[in-house]
């Protein structure tokens, strides 16, 4: 992103020079690779290769709907938005891996250090950003230049009128999931200030399966 013009989240330019039909090498294999990633992550969850959360409903409708927006917007021609949305999911996702290894290390002092960035990091990237993302496919989508406000696939323009809801709605529904992990963030957040216990509320509790296994002998 650093090296294109949406930098730093321009909202205009996601539309004002559409269509982008010139992607670099490294872009289109960063967007492919985030498909293929989703995708893999969606057939672990739908054909239960793991055991199940109990966020995996949310989870299902969360790689829905990315898979949607990543496929989406490469077929349109629409990938400026895409690598934007990529970036605020990315950069939060890794300060919450940290925060999970200082907390399966026992090392509960940086953990929670960590963990309170990344809640800090969470609410810039996913909520204020993406909020930001949505006002501009609202407010920015008539910059498209009028020649490509049709929808002509053997053109590569797409961009007829109603399109702005199928790219605002999505997206749209991508916020609220993230509104619905943050409220379980900060409860999360509330139980490591009051009860000293930092843990994902989501994953369940590996001392009950024991005592269920110890039951079944």
């Amino acid at each position: 992103m650093h090296a294109s013009d949406s930098w730093y989240y321009k909202g205009e330019t996601f539309f004002n020079d559409y269509p982008y039909w010139r992607m670099a090498g490294f872009m289109k294999t960063y967007y492919l690779l985030q498909f293929s990633y989703w995708l893999q992550q969606f057939l672990v969850l739908v054909l239960r290769l793991e055991k199940p959360r109990k966020d995996f409903q949310e989870l299902v409708a969360h790689h829905i709907v990315t898979l949607w927006l990543i496929g989406w917007s490469y077929l349109i021609n629409l990938t400026p938005i895409g690598n934007a949305v990529f970036i605020t999911m990315d950069i939060s996702d890794i300060f919450l891996s940290y925060a999970k290894v200082f907390n399966y290390l026992k090392m509960e002092m940086i953990g929670n250090i960590v963990f309170g960035i990344f809640v800090l990091v969470w609410t810039y990237m996913r909520h204020y950003l993406n909020l930001y993302i949505l006002y501009s496919v609202y407010y920015d989508f008539d910059l498209i230049p009028q020649w490509a406000r049709r929808w002509s696939p053997e053109e590569g323009v797409w961009m007829v009128s109603w399109m702005r809801w199928q790219i605002f709605g999505p997206l749209f529904l991508l916020q609220l999931l993230n509104v619905f992990w943050y409220f379980l963030i900060l409860r999360i957040g509330y139980r490591a200030l009051t009860k000293k216990e930092l843990a994902d509320e989501r994953s369940d509790d590996e001392d009950d399966d024991e005592e269920d296994n110890e039951k079944e002998d």
